[in-house]
């Protein structure tokens, strides 16, 4: 009996292992409070603390960078947006201290000059187009308390601002929380807090049509929208913030326009449709399959969606928490990030998506002994020298035994003892997992 049910718990572990699910890159050192990747596959990290940190390795190491950013030295201040334009250039809007650009993938930075004095207090938002042919457009927003909301823009990336006018947006206790040029048009969007509604103009400023309150849109006049983006296609894309009134759904939701702007539906298939009041999303990001993954930020998610939002289904497997997260990115070879709020970035592990041809392989791994009782062997052998990560998760997927981080060797034996000692007896899944190339075991414990 003892056999068979070892045999069949075997089986369902082999099934399983084969899943997607997150793992944790122990890093960066410090609170997430933006994510973006450029075409080189790099993960840029904007934390509190006036720094970034970088990955070049799909999150095996990462390294700080706050060169050039002039904080006071004992002064922090929270990267608000990062954005990435088309020649891998880096705009940060950085609340409280200005705009940063970086010409050499966030190694070092200038500060921008874009015309309007900066409080400690501001908050600013940023956003970037290169048009065929054209120097980088620049779009920031910055407000600094009650009828304070100011906004510029720059066609030649940044060396030369004008004033874009805001007459006839909401002021009172408002806030831009959002500013965004259209991939398809002279459109500009700012979304103004709080509930204040978002807005377009097409004509830089001189006009503005509110296009939140049932003008051919999403019909609910007082809901707050942030985080605004647009895939590979010229489709828009809008979060909605989530209030005890809303007439759709009471969690943050994503809204999508196929015609620029002018009218706007619900990705609702597949979505968590619970009451999360005063939710919002936090990021929105795109794989070159069309998947579509969403992030917010309270007790929901990470979204996964199929043909750009055609449906959703929620993906924590792995993950630390309870969803929340400041940011989510697909790099270009389709590896995803997602910053769980107050914890490391963890990558996705799937391997549906893996492209073998750039990842280091595990040519062997062997398990000893097996059943184990007080500690196990591991031994594998790479195809080349590379970071290596051992762990073991039990069958609920939590991870027993913390990730051992290694260098392993090219071409030899590695091996790597984990005490098993505590653990209770049944069936667990060892991994082994190398810059996103992963084997796994089934371990038994028996006394």
């Amino acid at each position: 009996m003892h056999v068979l049910i070892v045999a069949t718990l075997l089986a369902l572990i082999t099934s399983s292992a084969q899943s997607q699910f997150w793992q944790s890159s122990d890093g960066p050192p410090a609170a997430s409070t933006c994510m973006v990747t450029n075409s080189k596959g790099h993960v840029i990290v904007g934390t509190p603390f006036s720094k970034i940190y970088r990955s070049t390795d799909r999150g095996t190491s990462w390294q700080s960078f706050d060169e050039g950013i002039d904080d006071g030295g004992t002064n922090f201040f929270p990267f608000n947006q990062i954005s990435v334009s088309a020649n891998d250039h880096l705009y940060a809007a950085i609340n409280g201290l200005g705009v940063y650009k970086s010409t050499n993938d966030g190694v070092s930075w200038t500060k921008i000059d874009f015309g309007i004095p900066v409080s400690p207090n501001s908050r600013i938002t940023v956003d970037t187009k290169t048009p065929p042919g054209e120097q980088t457009q620049v779009f920031i927003g910055l407000d600094a308390g009650s009828s304070k909301i100011r906004a510029q823009f720059s066609s030649d990336g940044g060396a030369t601002f004008i004033p874009i006018p805001l007459t006839g947006l909401p002021s009172a206790t408002s806030a831009l929380f959002e500013v965004f040029l259209s991939p398809n048009s002279n459109k500009m969007f700012v979304s103004v807090s709080y509930n204040k509604g978002l807005f377009r103009t097409t004509d830089r400023g001189a006009s503005w049509r509110r296009i939140d309150n049932g003008d051919g849109n999403s019909n609910e006049s007082d809901d707050l929208y942030k985080t605004m983006t647009s895939d590979v296609n010229g489709n828009l894309y809008v979060g909605r913030n989530a209030l005890p009134g809303s007439s759709k759904i009471t969690n943050a939701v994503v809204l999508k326009s196929t015609n620029d702007g002018e009218q706007w539906s619900y990705l609702l298939t597949g979505w968590d449709t619970r009451t999360i009041t005063n939710n919002r999303i936090s990021a929105i990001s795109f794989a070159p399959n069309g998947d579509m993954w969403v992030t917010t930020e309270k007790n929901s998610g990470p979204f996964k969606g199929t043909n750009y939002g055609s449906s959703f289904a929620v993906v924590t497997d792995g993950l630390i928490g309870d969803g929340s997260s400041s940011g989510i990115v697909v790099t270009k070879d389709n590896h995803v990030f997602v910053a769980p709020i107050g914890d490391p970035v963890y990558r996705h592990l799937d391997p549906t998506s893996v492209d073998e041809e750039t990842l280091p392989r595990i040519i062997r791994t062997d398990v000893a002994p097996n059943p184990a009782n007080e500690r196990v062997g591991v031994s594998f052998f790479m195809e080349e020298t590379t970071p290596v990560i051992v762990d073991l998760i039990n069958v609920a997927g939590e991870r027993v035994i913390e990730g051992h981080q290694m260098s392993a060797a090219a071409g030899m034996e590695n091996k790597v003892w984990l005490s098993t000692s505590l653990l209770p007896q049944g069936v667990y899944t060892l991994r082994v997992v190398s810059r996103g190339s992963v084997t796994t075991k089934n371990v038994v414990i028996a006394r």
